[in-house]
């Protein structure tokens, strides 16, 4: 009994040891492997490890182009601008009921109406109204101006009462000033932060010319015995400007541009041109100075008003559009109907021509592409090339159109506004 017994311990016993000792090599065995793998991982980050020295040169790359984007839009980051952006995204744009949209009153000429970061301005005789792109009406103001008219820049928005008194400046959509001028007004241009001028009649001469801070006090005047002015335009913060004047003389028309540094008592520049009332004025981003007659175009550096003058050669100005830094103009040898030629300038040189079979009546640009008016149809042109992007139906009653997009378009009827837009 005893030698059994010691026989099953040892079978035990021998069992027992092997499978501690299987144990033991088989846990030695993962751990060294475990330390190796970490060492060769660690090896591995280490060449694929980024140096520092490309971390900085991203982070000098990024902080350049926020940089460069900030000074190209520098003249728009203005206080209002940043508040309308901010209230935009905290109360957001909603949805309207679509297009047509019924206008408010009942007229609006074709200058007063526009586009506006990306929204639709409509003044008639009785309401500014803005709709955005989903027929949404973002404002709609009421005023009492007899012959309203308005300028804009950049969401900055000047409403005058063309042969009165009355003026209103906005920002967005909101209303920062209410004033009456002294005397009737002539003409007026808004800055892009908020300055704003006003030509009147003159108390003891022909006309006069008053420039306004943004809090609506007066920064400037300057007085003309014998010239009646007819545009003004200033440059994006409204320390600069230039403004169209006319007159006849012995039975001949003569307009003047003059130029000025608002902070100084005299006038920069003046240039005269016989036969050609000037009708309107811009003052570039590029600083190229645009006046619009209807017989020829002026063309000038800010830096020299050095004008030099682009004759229509007889023909007739049907239409014209001044932008950011180009102006477009619609010519025709016809009265009332017939061919056009659009012209499109760009500072200096010889601007680019767009041969049109039918009448343009209307002018409007976005980015790259300028929108005509044409017969009922809406036609988008490359501007720099004039070839043509597409075309669409605009509707038998359309008076103006206004790009929202380089593809899309306000359309201005009798009584409604409508969206388009090419495929």
């Amino acid at each position: 009994m005893a030698k059994r017994r010691k026989k099953v311990d040892s079978k035990a016993d021998t069992r027992e040891i092997v499978r501690l000792k299987d144990y033991q090599e088989t846990e030695a065995f993962f751990e060294y492997d475990d330390e190796e793998a970490e060492a060769a991982g660690e090896a591995r980050l280490k060449k694929m490890r980024v140096p520092k020295a490309v971390y900085r040169v991203v982070i000098i790359l990024i902080l350049l182009i926020l940089g460069l984007a900030l000074w190209i839009n520098r003249s728009s980051l203005t206080l209002d601008n940043i508040t309308n952006w901010v209230r935009l995204q905290f109360v957001g744009e909603g949805r309207g009921d679509g297009f047509p949209v019924p206008i408010t009153g009942s007229s609006v000429f074709a200058s007063n109406f526009t586009s506006s970061g990306g929204n639709a301005q409509i003044l008639s005789d009785t309401a500014l109204t803005m709709v955005d792109s989903s027929g949404k009406t973002v404002l709609s103001l009421r005023h009492s101006l007899n012959q309203p008219a308005m300028r804009s820049a950049y969401g900055q928005t000047l409403l005058y009462n063309q042969g009165s008194t009355g003026y209103l400046v906005l920002s967005g959509t909101e209303v920062k000033l209410r004033g009456t001028a002294d005397r009737e007004i002539l003409s007026g241009v808004v800055a892009q932060n908020g300055r704003f001028a006003l030509g009147l009649h003159g108390s003891d001469g022909a006309s006069e010319l008053n420039v306004y801070q943004k809090d609506g006090s007066l920064q400037y005047t300057y007085a003309f015995a014998k010239d009646y002015i007819t545009a003004i335009a200033m440059n994006y913060d409204g320390v600069e400007g230039a403004l169209s004047t006319g007159r006849s003389e012995r039975g001949e028309v003569r307009s003047r541009v003059r130029g000025f540094d608002f902070h100084q008592a005299e006038r920069r520049a003046c240039y005269e041109t016989r036969d050609n009332l000037l009708i309107d004025a811009a003052w570039t981003e590029s600083g190229d100075l645009y006046a619009v007659g209807d017989s020829a175009l002026l063309i000038a550096k800010s830096t020299d008003y050095a004008f030099s003058e682009y004759s229509y050669d007889g023909r007739q100005l049907t239409a014209y559009c001044l932008d950011q830094s180009r102006a477009f103009l619609s010519i025709s040898a016809y009265a009332h109907a017939g061919p056009c030629t659009l012209l499109v300038f760009r500072g200096g040189g010889d601007p680019v021509r767009v041969e049109s079979p039918e009448r343009i009546v209307s002018l409007s640009v976005s980015g790259g592409t300028v929108g005509a008016l044409v017969n009922g149809e809406a036609v988008f042109y490359d501007y720099s090339t004039g070839v043509e992007q597409g075309r669409t139906d605009a509707g038998s009653d359309a008076k103006s159109i206004a790009l929202s997009s380089e593809r899309a378009a306000y359309v201005l009827g009798v009584s409604e506004v409508r969206t388009l837009e090419i495929h």
